[in-house]
């Protein structure tokens, strides 16, 4: 297969994530470049957290598997106190591997899952630092809309971009 061409069902797989893809999923958070190195240890231990309690609460995340390669990765919940409402809470791809359309097929992975049972809505909250523009460019092209801001919320000056869709 060629770099720009594109894989076919065959040549990978979105399943669930297993206890030992745990350390390679750390590591390929730290290289999508959306985690800074001192918060790998939250990506750890939320991946720990799963495994141990949040996926028979169902949670799900899900890894892109490319010939043994794990790509990417999706973690998705329902949210508490809704009315099926689900929430993406971390989606990323090894740098190296953006724009090959690895994203857009995790998403679709997600939204299907959550459609399979019965979500109503899927909600996602992102930065709305400059460096996070792609990101909502992403989400937004795959129509989500961008429906609260609140300044400031992870820190001062690093607010946060909800953006919601209905299944």
């Amino acid at each position: 297969m060629s770099e720009n061409q594109e894989p076919r069902p065959e040549d990978y797989s979105i399943r669930l994530i297993v206890p030992a893809d745990t350390p390679t999923l750390v590591a390929l958070s730290g290289d999508s470049g959306l985690f800074k190195t001192e918060e790998l240890g939250a990506v750890q231990e939320m991946l720990n957290n799963y495994h141990a309690t949040k996926f028979s609460c169902g949670h799900q995340i899900l890894t892109y598997d490319q010939g043994g390669t794990l790509l990417g990765i999706a973690y998705f919940c329902p949210k508490e106190f809704t009315d099926r409402v689900w929430e993406l809470l971390m989606i990323a791809v090894d740098a190296v591997r953006h724009r090959q359309g690895i994203g857009s097929r995790m998403l679709m992975a997600v939204e299907d899952a959550v459609r399979r049972m019965n979500g109503r809505l899927l909600l996602i909250e992102t930065s709305d630092q400059s460096s996070f523009e792609r990101i909502r460019q992403f989400y937004r092209k795959h129509g989500y809309s961008e429906v609260a801001h609140i300044p400031d919320y992870f820190s001062d000056g690093d607010g946060k971009a909800s953006f919601i869709k209905r299944m």
